[in-house]
């Protein structure tokens, strides 16, 4: 069995179309990838990385379930990295709810981060080893 280690953060979002905006790759980024202001997303934009490969991430918003276990469980792998998840967020005492999840695989964002502002809320809660 291999290993990898996934980076994760959970977020508040207003509305799913301003999660979906934020995460999704910005199509317009590779027709202008020589411009120094350039993020391929505003999620990198948020995490100070340039490009990272979203092949490489999965992300999703969940807001009709409150249950952490319920709204994440169809995701990739999440049997093995749920309950580390859900263990980490219990800790952090977070005070929003959380309806979006994004991992990527570790290394991709070299300086993962929070962020909080008045539109949204997402916690980096760093990273969780996985088998494949």
């Amino acid at each position: 069995m291999n290993t990898q280690i996934l980076d994760f953060w959970v977020g508040n979002f207003k509305t799913e179309e301003d999660f979906y905006q934020f995460a999704e790759e910005d199509e317009n980024y590779y027709l202008q990838e020589e411009d120094d202001d350039n993020y391929v997303s505003k999620f990198a934009e948020s995490q100070d990385t340039v490009w990272f490969d979203h092949d490489l991430a999965e992300y999703g918003f969940e807001d009709t379930n409150p249950n952490i276990y319920e709204s994440f469980s169809e995701y990739s792998f999440a049997d093995q990295w749920l309950p580390i998840l859900v263990s980490k967020v219990n800790e952090m005492n977070l005070k929003f709810e959380i309806n979006s999840l994004l991992f990527v695989s570790q290394g991709q964002i070299p300086k993962p981060v929070s962020v909080e502002n008045e539109e949204f809320s997402l916690v980096y809660l760093g990273g969780i080893e996985i088998e494949y």
